[in-house]
């Protein structure tokens, strides 16, 4: 502050007072301050979030642009055409099974049905003379019951024919009697003198004594065939008798056999669960009938493999060609055998798909009890063949043009030319060129034009 304006407010103090009240703020005027503005933390971390995801986008799509097509610039790769030894394997999976096998079926018993009351467990060892099955008794009580009943009436029945059979005979030789006795008597006092009695006494007397001597002839045959009418009667009770006399028996010797025990030593293996009932499995409660087949009693020291083969791989398949089989718990180990039958026809594994297989059966050279169990998934590639200096490419570098197949051939760098071939014998994975192609030619393993011709038809046809 100057000298001049201190000098003046040394002489105006009231002035002085005025101009410092007047510049001093009050509580009341004072003015707003402005700050700056703030967005939140959420707001920013949004914002920053589509800024990197636009500069991402911007990168890959000039990335995209800059990157040349892949169907166009990528050159296949190539393999000189060389003849070699090629073996022809045929590949199948199948399971292991037994080669002895016995069916434990339901006995033939005087029932339509029985009730499994135990049964033993699927997969279980079990020795000579343990119980496999046993069955309930109850449906054999009721039969038993029933037939005894029968025996009672038909016993009963006889006795009552012969009692009325006597009681008849015994009538019918009564009146045979009295007519005897009759006829008799007319004899003695029969009317013959004409001069005594008259002519129709005399009738009378004839004919009454024709009726009684007719009366004696229908008593012996009332009695002859009242015999044969009871034999035949007496015949029907007895053979019912017998009938049920023999079921009688035959129940008493099926209780015997409500318990199946074990003829030998093996491995129980229930059926397909599909097969049995539908799918339910067999456990206690369970009703079978009479003759089906409800388990089988395997050996596991002889073992054998059940293949199924595509049918179109099954054109070289042949009888006693060499086989390795691997055990899919044991990739590892391999192990040797040979192909024993072929079924004569291709059928479905499964009821509701088309593909069919031929059911293949292979020997094993030998068995391993320890890895080997039943129903074990395998493997196995059957050598149906080995063919000497033969063309073999990959099945990848063929492709098929119209009806026919070619490869592709390398002519001069970075060119190449569809060749047709002809095909023989292969695999899954290659497969023997018999004609088109000769040794030292440059082979296309990845055909180079397949994808962009497949999109020029596409666009030939739209």
């Amino acid at each position: 502050m100057s000298d001049s304006t201190t000098n003046n407010l040394q002489e105006n103090p009231e002035e002085a007072r005025s101009q410092t009240s007047a510049s001093a703020p009050t509580p009341h005027s004072r003015l707003p301050i402005r700050r700056p503005l703030r967005l939140p933390k959420l707001a920013r971390a949004i914002l920053i979030a589509i800024v990197l995801l636009s500069v991402v986008s911007v990168a890959i799509y000039a990335a995209r642009r800059a990157w040349p097509s892949g169907s166009s610039e990528v050159v296949p790769l190539v393999v000189p055409v060389q003849p070699r030894d090629f073996t022809l394997k045929i590949y199948a999976d199948g399971e292991l099974q037994s080669v002895e096998s016995m069916t434990i079926a339901v006995p033939f018993v005087p029932v339509d049905r029985l009730r499994i009351a135990t049964v033993v467990a699927d997969g279980r060892h079990v020795n000579k003379g343990d119980t496999l099955v046993e069955f309930d008794q109850t449906e054999l009580d009721l039969q038993m019951l029933e037939y005894r009943s029968n025996l009672d009436m038909a016993n009963k029945k006889i006795t009552k024919g012969e009692l009325g059979s006597n009681v008849e005979k015994t009538d019918i030789a009564k009146d045979k009697r009295i007519a005897e006795l009759e006829l008799q008597k007319l004899k003695e006092f029969l009317p013959r003198d004409a001069e005594i009695y008259s002519q129709r006494e005399i009738i009378e007397g004839l004919l009454n004594k024709e009726f009684s001597e007719k009366k004696l002839v229908f008593a012996d045959a009332r009695l002859l065939l009242k015999g044969k009418v009871y034999t035949l009667d007496e015949a029907i009770l007895l053979l019912e008798r017998q009938q049920a006399n023999n079921k009688i028996d035959q129940i008493g010797r099926a209780t015997t056999s409500l318990k199946l025990i074990s003829p030998a030593s093996g491995i129980v293996v229930y059926n397909n669960p599909e097969f049995f009932f539908g799918g339910f499995s067999i456990q206690p409660g369970r009703i079978v009938w009479i003759g089906q087949s409800l388990f089988n009693l395997v050996n596991p020291d002889k073992m054998e493999a059940k293949c199924f083969v595509l049918e179109k791989d099954a054109g070289e398949l042949r009888a006693d060609q060499p086989v390795t089989v691997t055990l899919d718990p044991f990739p590892g180990q391999e192990f040797a055998g040979k192909v024993k039958t072929i079924d004569n026809l291709a059928r479905p594994i499964d009821p509701g798909s088309p593909v069919k297989y031929f059911q293949v059966i292979v020997s094993l050279d030998k068995t391993d009890p320890e890895l080997m169990k039943p129903g074990v998934k395998l493997k196995a590639q059957i050598r149906a063949g080995e063919l000497k200096s033969v063309i073999v490419v990959p099945r990848s570098a063929v492709v098929k043009k119209d009806s026919d197949f070619a490869v592709y051939l390398r002519r001069a760098p970075g060119q190449f030319e569809p060749v047709k071939v002809k095909l023989g014998q292969g695999d899954l994975i290659q497969v023997v060129v018999t004609e088109g192609l000769q040794a030292g030619q440059s082979l296309a393993l990845n055909p180079p034009d397949v994808k962009r011709e497949s999109k020029d038809e596409n666009k030939k046809a739209r």
